[in-house]
């Protein structure tokens, strides 16, 4: 028995079934003639039941067999219950659940499987529980759709039905698949957790009162990126950028109806602020001009004698658009203080206001302030106690507030014409600009910036330690460290609050109530534990279904000594970011995790908001590493998408298409090992057939190496009789250095998430150090000695080695083939699956001055096959070496001339002369053609015999 089983298989009792024994032919230069046949049953060829090739609906079907076989649905419980810790502990970002599963999903679940995987085969237990985000407005439009109703028709708990119901089945869909491939996990509903399960549910509502009690979150009145089109709230990530986004832009006067004192001078005269804007239909709501303190301006006049108040910087633009201006004087922003101008609708005076953000890059240098309608604007007016005018409702259409001329009209639809219409009078100059705009990303309509009242978590409270954190967090790949960090750093620092409230119903609630008559907000912990109850004991729709009596209880209305019809629940829910954002604190064990590994775009997101609330909740980040992949696109680099028509469906490729010539089944392994080799190293990883085609002839390529190994290991010895002890030659020992070394080198790539290094190095290894050099060279050991040859035997040990370490580096990226390759071992009686099994390396292995040794010898080999394109066993060769060169290449042929020499036999010659010469300063090789009969049994040339054998083949064959 080889090292490698005495390790990891132990002494099965049970039987193996094997299909029709299947015989490799061993090729050699020379044709055998039909009477050379008598001695093939001498020779101990390789013999195996393991198929060359697997292909169309046999692959699929082989794919399913070692699913069941090999137990993989078990493996992660299995793992859980017999492997050590500490636990590397792999929290799953939850895929969004509304539809079938994508390219997106199979770059992210593989990845996954291979980091956990690579830690199994290693002995280490990993803790990996697969999840779903389930709540959002995505899935409550889809669940709208399908319902076929105007949704002004149905009812909370209606709309709440239907998407609960796809949610489940988009669940249903993608965990099937997902298992298909091979991911290790416990797909059983309770292995797994949904953001709307009760459980998860309860969790949250009370890490969100942990919030609210630690001040981290409130309730106000500021702008927020909404969207018309679904009415709502949205968070960044919900955000998409379209760059040929046009807009109407204007140049407009506003006139001062107060001077300041330095222009003071210009009093009775036609002074006016000019401004340029992108979004005129906010010009309603202006309530602010601001300007930059610090910058030079000008009052500038046109040939009319109108004075116009314009940044120096930006006087020659502004004369290309509106006409020739003369300076009359110049100031600085500061010395505006004390400026007012009169609203160009309402003819409300409005004050000037020095802004931090106000810039002399573009515009005029005078900023139109609308804070229900920006960030900077908004935070301007708080700075100066200004209260927001909000003239724009859920619908995206004016209100009453904003005048009769204006009210119902759609502001990005109608807004703009109308204003200018209604000021045209003081539009000094339009223009139609393209240029990136948020879009909603379900809808795929434009958002605006509106105020509302809304929930907030207070980010720039937890910035600076969020900043801290971040900075500690291990991020790969690692060639992309510094520009990812700077990526989630910028996204830290820009933010100016997080908004967690959305107008929908299919979510989690905001657990508050409001009293009516003040708008003052009710949240108790008692309060809390008690709506948690009513989670369990109603279920998730308890909110919508219960009325606030029931919700509040008679004890606390009591205490509270109100009526229940002077308290109203809230609409709103928590933002989807949030519910998985917060999953860290349900799934975790200790809270933290070795790994997030997701796409890029989760900067914006998943890992932004799992940090966010991680810090605020148990100040530190939730994750020690952070992984991040690419996204899947097509042949010409585009992203995948249904509108376009270039989504791949994975399955096909798993399964094929309905016409197998034009879409053939791959298998799930092909899939893998695309993502391997390109998911690690890529932003934009392309799908293309050509990498395809090129993976599965890879993974043959493998296949037939892993064959050959398992042919070799075939013992021919049903008796258990051989009791020699094995012996081992310096290319044996070379072999388990080199396995040494490759196994040192992969599990460092695993364990830096550099998988397509992986799969090159294996590809690398196995083709050319284990077969192109070793299994080549070991075949006429392994073919023509004696069974129970101590250097044949030696040479076996190592082919189980070889095969154990191989299979085992390449498992977690090739389950299927290696749990086949396995199973198919001949001393693996009882079918264990790979994943179940022990290896053990010996640190005796690493032997450094062995391979010095025979590396010089391979040396010595390339050297031959330059001199001779023939068959080198015709050749003797004559070696010329310096003392140093000698010294080693004497370890393999300690006589001065030999034809039986391991030296021979790792330069395939038919006998070498090895001379020292210290006049040599680099090896000196030369040939000579042999005229010596072939052994008609190993096909070699080797010293002269009188018969058709070689004197070896003779004596093994007791032939005198």
């Amino acid at each position: 028995m080889s090292m490698s089983l005495r390790c990891s298989l132990g002494r099965a009792k049970a039987s193996l079934s094997i299909q029709a024994r299947v015989i490799f032919k061993y090729y050699s230069s020379q044709r055998e003639k039909p009477a050379e046949k008598r001695y093939t049953n001498t020779v101990l060829l390789p013999k195996t039941s393991f198929p060359a090739k697997i292909l169309g609906k046999k692959r699929v079907e082989m794919d399913q067999y070692l699913l069941d076989k090999c137990r993989f649905a078990d493996l992660y419980n299995w793992q859980r219950e017999n492997l050590e810790g500490p636990d590397f502990v792999l929290h799953d970002g939850p895929p969004y659940a509304n539809g079938d599963p994508h390219m997106g999903h199979t770059i992210n679940k593989v990845l996954k499987d291979i980091t956990t995987r690579s830690k199994v085969i290693r002995g280490q237990r990993v803790h990996y529980i697969p999840g779903w985000d389930c709540h959002g407005l995505p899935i409550e439009l889809k669940a709208l759709t399908d319902a076929k109703k105007k949704v002004l028709n149905l009812t909370p708990l209606q709309i709440r039905g239907q998407a609960r119901k796809f949610a489940e089945e988009a669940v249903a869909k993608q965990r099937q698949v997902f298992a298909s491939w091979g991911i290790m996990a416990n797909w059983k509903e309770k292995g797994c957790y949904f953001t709307n399960n009760t459980s998860y549910i309860i969790n949250q509502l009370q890490q969100f009162f942990q919030l609210y009690e630690k001040k981290l979150v409130y309730r106000d009145f500021k702008p927020v990126y909404w969207s018309p089109s679904s009415r709502t709230a949205l968070a960044e990530a919900e955000l998409e950028y379209k760059s040929d986004h046009q807009s109407k832009c204007a140049t407009i006067r506003l006139v001062l109806v107060e001077l300041p004192p330095k222009l003071a001078a210009y009093e009775g005269k036609s002074v006016f602020g000019l401004a340029w804007t992108t979004t005129p239909w906010t010009l309603v709501a202006n309530q602010a001009l601001a300007y930059a303190s610090e910058a030079n301006y000008c009052l500038a006049e046109d040939s009319q004698g109108n004075l116009y108040i314009i940044a120096v910087d930006l006087l020659d633009k502004i004369i290309e658009k509106i006409g020739e201006l003369k300076v009359v004087t110049t100031f600085v922003g500061s010395d505006l203080k004390g400026a007012k101008y009169s609203h160009p609708i309402t003819g409300t005076t409005l004050p000037f206001l020095p802004g931090s953000h106000v810039n002399t890059e573009q515009g005029t240098g005078l900023v139109h302030t609308a804070p229900a309608h920006g960030q900077e604007d908004f935070l301007l007016a708080l700075e100066n106690n200004i209260s927001v005018i909000s003239l724009v409702d859920e619908a995206g259409t004016y209100t009453s507030d904003a005048g009769l001329e204006f009210e119902s009209l759609q502001v990005l639809d109608q807004g703009t014409e109308a204003v200018l219409n209604r000021i045209n009078g003081n539009i000094l100059h339009t223009e139609v600009i393209t240029h990136s705009y948020p879009y909603d990303w379900r809808t795929k309509k434009p958002v605006i910036l509106r105020a509302s009242n809304q929930w907030f978590i207070d980010t720039n409270s937890l910035k600076e330690k969020a900043t801290k954190c971040a900075e500690n967090v291990n991020i790969y790949p690692q060639q992309q460290r510094t520009a990812w960090r700077n990526a989630l750093l910028s996204q830290l620092k820009q933010r100016p609050y997080w908004c967690i409230s959305r107008q929908r119903v299919w979510g989690t609630p905001i657990p508050v109530l409001y009293y009516k008559n003040t708008g003052k907000i009710f949240i108790t912990k008692d309060w809390i534990d008690r709506i948690c109850k009513l989670v369990e004991k109603y279920g998730d729709d308890f909110w919508w279904d219960l009325p606030v009596k029931k919700l509040i209880g008679k004890k606390l209305l009591a205490e509270l000594n109100v009526s229940d019809t002077d308290l109203e629940k809230g609409q709103d829910i928590l933002d989807i970011w949030f519910d998985s954002g917060i999953s860290w604190s349900f799934v975790l064990p200790d809270k933290k995790a070795n790994l997030y590994m997701e796409g890029m775009d989760q900067f914006t997101g998943w890992f932004q908001s799992s940090l966010l609330t991680s810090i605020a909740l148990q100040n530190c980040a939730p994750y020690q590493d952070l992984f991040v992949h690419g996204f899947a696109v097509d042949e010409k680099g585009n992203k995948m998408s249904k509108s376009v028509g270039n989504v791949v469906n994975p399955e096909e490729i798993t399964k094929g298409g309905k016409d197998m010539n034009k879409n053939p089944a791959y298998g799930v392994d092909v899939l893998r090992w695309w993502v391997a080799s390109h998911g690690t190293q890529h932003a934009l990883v392309p799908m293309k057939t050509t990498l395809l085609q090129g993976s599965a002839e890879t993974i043959n390529k493998l296949r037939n190496v892993f064959r050959f190994l398992l042919g070799a290991l075939h013992t021919y010895d049903d008796k258990k009789n051989i009791n020699v002890e094995p012996q081992y030659q310096f290319l044996d020992r070379y072999m388990l250095h080199q396995l040494y070394q490759y196994s040192q080198q992969i599990q460092l790539l695993y364990d830096k998430y550099e998988y397509h290094n992986v799969s090159k190095m294996i590809v690398s290894f196995i083709t050319n150090d284990v077969s192109a050099i070793y299994c080549h060279m070991i075949k006429d050991r392994l073919y023509c000695e004696k069974i129970d040859s101590p250097y044949r035997l030696g040479a076996l040990d190592v082919t189980g080695e070889v095969l154990a370490v191989t299979v085992r580096s390449a498992a977690p990226i090739l389950p299927h083939l290696t749990e086949e390759v396995w199973l198919h071992h001949p001393e693996n009686l009882a079918s264990v699956p790979l994943f179940h099994s022990k290896h053990k390396l010996l640190e005796s292995w690493n032997k450094p001055e062995v391979k010095e040794t025979v590396e010089k010898a391979l040396h010595v080999k390339s050297i031959i096959n330059k001199l001779t394109s023939e068959n080198s066993w015709l050749s003797r060769a004559i070696i010329r070496a310096n003392s140093k060169d000698f010294e080693l290449l004497s370890l393999l042929q300690p006589n001065e001339t030999s034809a039986t020499s391991e030296l021979c036999d790792i330069c395939q010659v038919s006998s070498i002369t090895l001379v020292k010469d210290d006049t040599c300063n680099e090896l000196n090789v030369s040939l000579e053609t042999v005229n010596q009969p072939l052994c008609k049994r190993c096909r070699r040339y080797l010293e002269p015999a009188d018969g058709e054998l070689c004197d070896r083949c003779a004596e093994i064959l007791n032939i005198e």
